[in-house]
Parts: C-alpha cells; sequence; structure tokens
C-alpha cells in the first residue's frame, strides 16, 4: 500500500481525519432530497427549539411536519425570496438569525444554500423513511436480462455501483472464503481438513453445500447468541455494590437452542416478551421471557425498593424500544423527544405494558452468591425434586420426635441458658447475647439456643434428632444452591397496577394516568387486541408496524459486514443515518417477512452473494472514494470480536472444549481484582481442567467487572445493538500475555512440531495455514523461521525463559519434546495469532 494510503488509513481508524461519507454521494445536479438532505440539516440544527417537545418549542414554530410549516406560513414553496425563513437564515442581524448565535447552532453557507434551493424546488416534505408502510420494492432497472445477477442483494448493489461508475470486486480466494464464512456463522476457524476438502471440490455448487453444512452446525447457535446478548445486556450477575450472582444462563442456552433450531424470528419475540401469556405455555417459553430479566438488580439494604423497581421498568422500556423499533424513546422518559414524534404520554403507556410484575423492587431469594427475585421459575431435574422430598420427609420425621418432648424441653432451656453454658461451645451469633435471660433475646435466638440445648444437654435421643436435623437441613441449603432458579416474566393477580406519566420521571411524582398503548405516531395493533405485553409482542412483528423488520434485517446485516445498511443500528429515528441501500434494506425486510421470519434463510442469502463473496482488498483510489466501504465495492473487512479471538486461539491449539450450554465458567484472571471492587467480601477462584477451555461465550460475566481478557465489549449492564471497534495497542497487552492466549500459543506449538512435518519450514507453513487458511509464500516463511531462530537462540542462553514460558497455563507440557525447540516455536505461535490477517476476519 503506497505511504500515503497507509498514512490516511491509520489516521482514519485513530479518528485523526474524517471518514464520515457524505449523504449517500448524491449525484451532482440531482434534486435535493428532503429525506437524506434536508431532514438530516433540520433535525441537527432546528429540532432542538421547532421540534416535537412542545414544551421546548419556541415562537409556536414546528419544522418538523408539513402541517406545522403550513400553519406557520414561514415558507413558501417554489418563493424563496418570499419565505421568512430564508431571510432569517440570511439575515446578518443577530437578533433575527436563525439558528440564533447564543444556540451554538451554525449552518454553513452551503447548507443555508442547500435550504433555499429544496424551496425553490417546492419545499416538499417526506414521511421519514424508516416509518412508512414496508413494502417490496422493484428490482431496480438495468439488472435484468441474462446477465443479471441471481442473488437478490447483488442487483440492488450492482445497480448502486453502476451509478457510481464502479463494479464488483472479484470474487475472494476459496481458502480466504471458506475462513470468512466459517468465522462469521460458527465463530470458529476452519479445520485444516475442512478448508482442504472445500479448496479442492469441483462442484460449482461446493460454496453453496459449505454454507448449508455450516448453518446446520450446532455452534451457530453459539455465535449468533453473542450480538443477542448483549441487547438483552445479560450478565451472569446483578451489579451494583453486592453484585450478587443469577442463574440467567438458562435464559441465555435457551437463546443458543432457539437460534440452531431456526425459531422464527416473530416467534422468537413473542416468546421472550410475552411467552408467560401465551395459553399452557412450555418451559421454554416461560424461560424465554427471561430476556426482560437481564436487567440489573440491586439488592443492597439501603435501596429504595419502589424507586428501583421503576428503574426496572425503565430498563424494560428503553430494551424493548432499542432492539425491536431502533428508537431512542427513552429520551422521552422526561420530556417528549426532541426530534422524534414520540412524546412522554407515550413513553409512559409503553410503560405501562412491563409494570405489572409480582415484583418489589429488591432481592427475594438469597441463595448463597445467587441473588434472585421474584418472579422466578426453579428447574429442579427429577432426581433433586426426588432428592428434595426425600430430605423433606426426614425433616418431618425428626421434628415430630422434637415436638413430641417439646413442653420439657422448654422447661428445661431458661435455666441451662441461665447457667451460662461455655462459649467456645456455642455458634459465634449466641455469644453476643449470652448474659441475656433466655426470656430477652429475640425469637430466632431463641430457636438457636434450643438447638444448642437439645445437642450439649438434651436427652441422648433429643440431641441425635437434632445433629440429624441440622444435616438434613444442610444438605436441603446445599441441594437447593444448586438448583438453578431463572428469573422470568409474570403478571401479578389482581388489579393491574396503575401507570403515571411521571413528572421528569421521577417515581414519587405521578401524573396523568395512563394505558398500555403503542406510540401514537404509527398503526395501532387491531381492534380486540390484549392491551398486555403479549399484544404489544404480535404488534411488534405484524404488517402494520414498520420497524421490526427493518430494525432486525439491518442488525444481521451489520453481523456480515461489520456495519449495517443503517450505520446507527441503534437510532432508526431522525437523528440516526439514512440507510446507504434504502431500497435494498426494504426488499430485505419485506422478504424476511414475507417468508416466515426465517433468519437462516436471511443468513444464507447474504453469505451467498455475490456482494458478501468480494475479495476484501482495496487500493488507494477505492480508499479515497469509499473508506468505509458503503458502497459495498468490496468485501467486508474487519476485526474479529474478541470473544472469538479468544475461541480462535484455543481452537488453533487444540484445547477448545466444544461442550454445548451449561453454567458459567471462571477461566484465567489476575488475582485479586474481585476482592479490591468488593471489599474483600467475594473473589475469584478460577476454574481447572475443561472449564478453562469453554467458548467464550460461557465464561462468567460479572457486572461490575468483565471478564479480562476481552476487549471492546458491552457493557452489559444496559442494552447495546451496535458492536464496538477500536484500534489501540493497548488490545496487544491482551493477545500477547492473557495466560489464555499464551497457553494456546505454547500448547499450538507442541502440535506443529508433533504434526506440522519434519523440517522447519513445514511446520512453520502447516501452521500459518492453520491460522490464515492459506498457503504461505516463500518470503513469509523467511520472516517466521528469523523469529524461530532467534528466539531459539535466546532460550538457548536463557534456559530458565523457555521453562517459564512453556509453564504457563495448566495444560500439562509434553515432557518428551525439547523446551528451547518448543518454546521458540511458542513464540512463533504467538506471532502468528497476532497477525493482522489473523486477528481480522479478510
Amino acid at each position: 500500500m503506497p505511504i500515503r494510503s497507509r498514512f490516511v488509513k491509520i489516521c482514519a481508524l485513530f479518528g485523526l481525519l474524517s471518514t464520515v461519507v457524505p449523504t449517500p454521494f448524491a449525484a451532482e445536479g440531482a434534486p435535493v432530497s428532503f429525506t437524506t438532505e434536508i431532514r438530516p440539516l433540520i433535525s441537527e440544527k432546528c429540532f432542538t427549539c421547532h421540534g416535537p417537545d412542545r414544551k421546548k418549542r419556541k415562537g409556536d414554530l414546528r419544522l418538523d411536519t408539513r402541517a406545522g410549516v403550513e400553519d406557520s406560513g414561514i415558507i413558501v414553496p417554489r418563493n424563496p425570496e418570499e419565505s421568512e425563513f430564508v431571510k432569517r437564515l440570511f439575515t446578518a442581524d443577530p437578533d433575527e438569525a436563525m439558528p440564533p448565535p447564543d444556540s451554538n447552532l451554525v449552518l454553513s453557507n452551503s447548507e443555508k444554500t442547500l435550504l433555499r434551493q429544496w424551496i425553490a424546488e417546492g419545499a416538499e416534505y417526506e414521511e421519514h423513511w424508516a416509518f412508512t408502510p414496508l413494502a417490496k420494492p422493484p428490482f431496480p432497472g438495468g439488472t435484468e436480462g441474462r446477465d443479471r445477477p441471481e442473488n437478490p442483494i447483488d442487483r440492488f448493489v450492482a445497480a448502486r455501483l453502476r451509478d457510481e461508475g464502479l463494479e464488483f470486486a472479484p470474487e475472494a480466494d476459496r481458502p480466504t472464503l471458506v475462513r470468512r464464512v466459517t468465522l462469521d456463522l460458527t465463530g470458529l476457524p476452519p479445520a485444516p481438513e475442512a478448508v482442504a476438502k472445500f479448496v479442492a471440490d469441483p462442484d460449482p455448487d461446493a460454496y453453496e453445500k459449505l454454507v448449508d453444512e455450516l448453518l446446520r452446525s450446532r455452534h451457530y447457535g453459539e455465535r449468533m447468541a453473542l450480538p443477542w446478548l448483549d441487547a438483552a445486556r445479560y450478565a451472569d450477575s446483578n451489579g451494583f455494590q453486592q453484585d450478587g450472582d443469577r442463574h440467567q444462563y438458562i435464559w441465555r442456552d435457551w437463546v443458543a437452542r432457539a437460534m440452531n433450531d431456526n425459531l422464527p424470528f416473530d416467534q422468537f419475540t413473542v416468546w421472550q416478551l410475552a411467552g408467560d401469556l401465551l395459553e399452557n405455555p412450555t418451559e421454554d417459553q416461560l424461560i424465554a421471557t427471561g430476556f426482560n430479566r437481564n436487567h440489573m438488580l440491586n439488592g443492597e439494604g439501603g435501596a429504595i425498593a419502589e424507586e428501583q423497581r421503576n428503574n426496572y421498568v425503565f430498563d424494560r422500556v428503553d430494551t424493548t424500544a432499542t432492539v425491536w423499533l431502533g428508537l431512542t424513546l427513552a429520551c422521552a422518559q422526561c420530556h417528549d423527544h426532541k426530534y422524534d414524534p414520540l412524546t412522554t404520554k407515550d413513553y409512559y403507556s409503553f410503560f405501562a405494558f412491563f409494570n405489572n410484575l409480582p415484583e418489589n423492587g429488591g432481592v427475594d431469594k438469597r441463595m448463597g452468591r445467587i441473588q434472585v427475585a421474584e418472579p422466578a421459575l426453579s428447574l429442579a431435574s427429577e432426581a433433586q425434586t426426588a432428592r428434595e422430598r426425600e430430605i423433606a420427609k426426614g425433616i418431618a420425621a425428626l421434628d415430630k420426635i422434637l415436638k413430641a418432648a417439646a413442653a420439657e424441653t422448654d422447661k428445661a432451656v431458661p435455666a441451662w441458658w441461665a447457667a451460662r453454658p461455655d462459649p467456645k461451645k456455642l455458634p459465634a451469633k449466641l455469644r453476643p447475647v449470652l448474659d441475656h435471660p433466655y426470656e430477652a433475646v429475640v425469637p430466632a435466638e431463641q430457636r438457636l439456643i434450643v438447638s444448642e440445648y437439645l445437642k450439649q444437654a438434651g436427652p441422648p435421643e433429643l440431641a441425635k434428632a437434632q445433629r440429624e436435623k441440622e444435616a438434613l437441613e444442610a444438605q436441603r441449603e446445599t441441594l437447593r444452591r444448586e438448583i438453578p432458579v431463572v428469573m422470568v416474566m409474570r403478571e401479578r393477580e389482581g388489579e393491574p397496577r396503575e401507570t403515571h406519566i411521571l413528572d421528569r420521571g421521577d417515581y414519587l411524582s405521578p401524573k396523568e394516568k395512563v394505558e398500555p398503548a403503542v406510540p401514537e405516531a404509527f398503526p395501532p395493533p387491531p381492534a380486540g387486541a390484549p392491551a398486555n405485553r403479549l399484544g404489544l409482542a404480535r404488534w411488534l412483528v405484524s404488517d402494520a408496524n414498520p420497524l421490526t423488520a427493518r430494525v432486525t434485517v439491518n442488525r444481521q446485516w451489520q453481523i456480515f459486514f461489520g456495519a449495517g445498511l443503517v450505520k446507527t443500528a441503534e437510532d432508526f429515528g431522525l437523528q440516526g443515518e439514512s440507510p446507504s441501500h434504502p431500497d435494498l434494506l426494504n426488499w430485505l425486510a419485506a422478504d424476511f417477512r414475507e417468508f416466515g421470519w426465517d433468519v437462516k434463510r436471511l443468513h444464507r442469502l447474504i453469505v451467498t452473494s455475490r456482494t458478501y463473496r468480494q475479495n476484501s482488498a482495496i487500493g488507494p483510489a477505492q480508499w479515497e472514494r469509499d473508506p468505509e466501504n458503503r458502497l459495498l465495492a468490496r468485501g467486508a473487512r474487519f476485526r474479529l470480536p474478541s470473544m472469538l479471538l479468544r475461541d480462535q486461539a484455543l481452537a488453533l491449539g487444540g484445547l477448545l472444549v466444544k461442550t454445548i450450554g451449561g453454567p458459567p465458567v471462571y477461566p484465567y484472571q489476575p488475582p485479586g481484582l474481585w476482592e479490591e471492587f468488593s471489599y474483600e467480601k467475594f473473589g475469584y477462584t478460577p476454574d481447572h481442567g475443561e472449564k478453562l477451555y469453554r467458548r467464550s461465550l460461557y465464561v462468567f460475566w460479572r457486572r461490575t467487572l468483565g471478564p479480562t481478557t476481552f476487549f471492546d465489549t458491552a457493557n452489559r449492564q444496559t442494552c447495546s445493538v451496535k458492536p464496538l471497534r477500536t484500534n489501540t495497542p493497548l488490545h496487544a497487552l491482551i493477545t500477547l500475555n492473557d495466560p489464555a492466549f499464551v497457553e494456546a500459543a505454547r500448547v499450538w506449538a507442541e502440535r506443529i512440531v508433533r504434526e506440522g512435518g519434519a523440517t522447519p519450514a513445514e511446520r512453520l507453513g502447516w501452521a500459518l495455514r492453520a491460522a490464515t487458511a492459506r498457503a504461505p509464500k516463500p518470503d513469509e516463511l523467511k520472516i517466521l523461521e528469523r523469529a524461530r531462530v532467534k528466539a531459539r537462540d535466546h532460550f538457548a542462553s536463557f534456559p530458565a525463559e523457555a521453562e517459564a514460558l512453556l509453564g504457563t497455563g495448566e495444560w500439562e507440557r509434553d515432557p518428551s519434546l525439547d523446551p528451547v525447540e518448543l518454546a521458540s516455536y511458542a513464540q512463533v505461535a504467538q506471532l502468528i495469532l497476532n497477525l493482522d490477517e489473523v486477528l481480522n476476519r479478510e
């Protein structure tokens, strides 16, 4: 890559140059577009004072609607010189200028000229593209005939490229394709045998066969669950200072299973938002509702329960609106939205759907570190249920013996306590009250005193019964801690809880009462639809709602291209970015809905398209023209998520344990971190054996301190639907030094030596091929060999360093291999794992 081009690329990555693409590559001389040019401009510069927020609106002027403009008379279509709007834009009088100087909003001369041109052309208003009814657009002209692309995606992209004077890049080579699509669909690198099989397959449909095989993989659901867990703010702990643990992994496993089973997205939606309201819901449908119980949970003593309960409902509103509507409804919690047609009444009417749970805002069950709140679903196995019944039966029998002697015991206990039993034989809880009369202590302490009397001074048969009862109670407590209890949704019994608009979001300041309803700007649910979560869920996936299909398809596209057709995946409102290919987005969304919300079908359509299969190489001219690849004239290239980087390293090292599902695991982590932030209330105990090598999906996620092996991840405290990608040297501190990566490299080195061939060149070629899926180049092998020799010479001089490197992690080392040679290959393995080509999905 030329130096200047490389410099521009580096500067763009670090934010030193703007890489914002002008609104989508408008052709010179074309009519001004209200949707892509005018609305974004006035939304940014005018709506703060003249938009939807009626309380902040100034001069009784509303510019976000055609009716508002017509009522004001401030714009005279086709006559900018007579339009007060234009006069205010160009005046030099600070008292008349708009935007006013003290607003800190400035229109450039080109922006003012654009607004003048729009008025001269008729000042046409258009409904915001995302709020228009969803319909399948026709294929663009010029894509018909014998040479038209077979994949519908390509027909839209080809037409856009033609308009821009561009064309598709060549298809990526087979090694690149197999690695790309395998990582995208399973999150794991392809096995060398799979690469060789695909590369050698002469069948013209070889790629399609590979895609179908990957879609059937049990690891598909694990990969696709990751962005959904970010959106659902999934974590294994509650957050806040106590940060108690939870059993929501049951819901996490359901998500991966549902995706493997290709549960249609409309059902996936209904189950998660209202599975409990379905007729005779199954266990899976109840578990699915854990989606809206993934919020943080405050179990601290000083927390105000009702305040926290309202916070949980706020969270459900914000999350549901972001995930399914792509709207920033949270902005209407305290005041009408400043940009979108969303009122405070809309917000609290939506709030009402989620405000009827039998929850009190606190923690209801504490089982050791596990803290959960009702409603919750206990998922004991048949064996656990049988064991609990057996224990209960035993306790009841012993209680019968103890109660038969209760009268005599009650007489003896006060005197025994007054005689001051040996403090060393008493539980710590009783020692502070040893000098208190039995009658003066609280009932809980009295029961404990009775227990100690029976064991220390009671008749032998009663002492035996008391000890056996306590042993059984301890067994029951241990058993209950082992039974997963997943938090779910359930309506409370009796009259629904009233919902009021809360002044500025303050739960202590209720105002007007509201009923459950969708935002008034959108078509309502059909007459007779239940005014509850089930009615809402069905409306979200109905033809009446223009947003859900668009929002969902956009986020699916984001998985495979690094960014959505709408780059602001979290915001489809007026402040969001317009789609780069609006007709393609609408076609995909309508097709998705038309064919039963079939996610795997959508994924297959995307990854079999020529658009997806393009080579990702880029030249200086392309970089200057389209640095973010918004025109899709090349394949997408982006760094793998850090969770997949860890999985890739484990897989290459042969360490990855591919067991599906189960409780979270605790891999390597620097010592003392949990102890420090919890003020020594609890600590971190790493797992051993196979649990160290499970996929990153299963790593325990503490809200107050996320897994230290990962970077650029969602915080899992609030909903996140857009991946975070940064590029800093700090990332290498993890990929070069974290024990998981170092151990993977040194165990991989054993495979390189044992399986890679007889000579260094064969071994290094084998390793590079395993990591990149392609054949190594001679100059690359020379570079790796120089690195190996340099490392070998160093470790020969400092053998203790070789031993330290090979001692990283718990995996037992092969003692038959020379440590100096093995350490040199381990260092080369680290180098390969940190190659740009390996860290990225090409």
